[in-house]
């Protein structure tokens, strides 16, 4: 269920106070060449947004929900149409929404007894959170007693250390405010020049 999900080795998180501006970062985030984006459910109007973003991106771009805490987040996410779920935590009951509803859950851990925990529960893509605080190293040590893992570094994955956390065995890599921050400077088209950026940054990570 998670071929999906991320074919650039990325996923976009739109994470906003201002609700009106949710659809136009999505859209310009897709525009700039990545096709998995993450709604934070934390954003207002973060339910009719994924709905919309559903409706208007339909084959461009796969649209989730992020900040998924408990099965009633789980079940407003899937009924606005998120096609992914995506909790800072583990959660079995929004585990279970998700398997219900055929969509993957992509849980979060940081620890190796966490990350064991969901291993055991049959998920292996799991969100590595807040990895800036511990680094490339920290995943690279992870990966070696869980060499199923499938990391989603997330939390201050930015321009500086994206191609050392790739190098260090991310399976794709979460990225959020690196991409929409400062948009009162450079507008939309600044969003969509960095996504740009930062696919051709990650493809000479990639060799391609």
């Amino acid at each position: 269920m998670t071929e999906e999900i991320a074919p650039e080795r990325l996923v976009a998180i739109v994470r906003t106070g201002d609700p009106e501006a949710v659809v136009p970062l999505a859209e310009a985030i897709v525009k700039g060449g990545i096709s998995s984006i993450e709604v934070a459910l934390t954003t207002p109007g973060a339910l009719e947004a994924i709905s919309v973003l559903v409706s208007r991106l339909e084959n461009r771009a796969v649209v989730g929900a992020g900040t998924v805490r408990n099965a009633s987040d789980a079940e407003s996410a899937i009924a606005a149409g998120a096609r992914f779920l995506v909790s800072p935590d583990f959660n079995e009951q929004v585990l279970d929404k998700a398997r219900s509803s055929r969509i993957p859950y992509i849980p979060g851990a940081l620890t190796p007894s966490e990350v064991g925990e969901i291993l055991e529960a049959g998920v292996e893509l799991i969100k590595i959170f807040p990895a800036v605080r511990l680094g490339p190293g920290y995943l690279r040590d992870l990966l070696g007693p869980f060499p199923q893992l499938r990391a989603l570094p997330t939390g201050g994955i930015d321009f500086s250390n994206a191609a050392d956390f790739m190098q260090a065995g991310a399976f794709a890599l979460g990225i959020g405010s690196a991409l929409t921050d400062g948009m009162g400077r450079s507008g939309l088209a600044g969003v969509t020049s960095r996504t740009k950026r930062l696919k051709r940054l990650l493809a000479r990570v990639d060799g391609r």
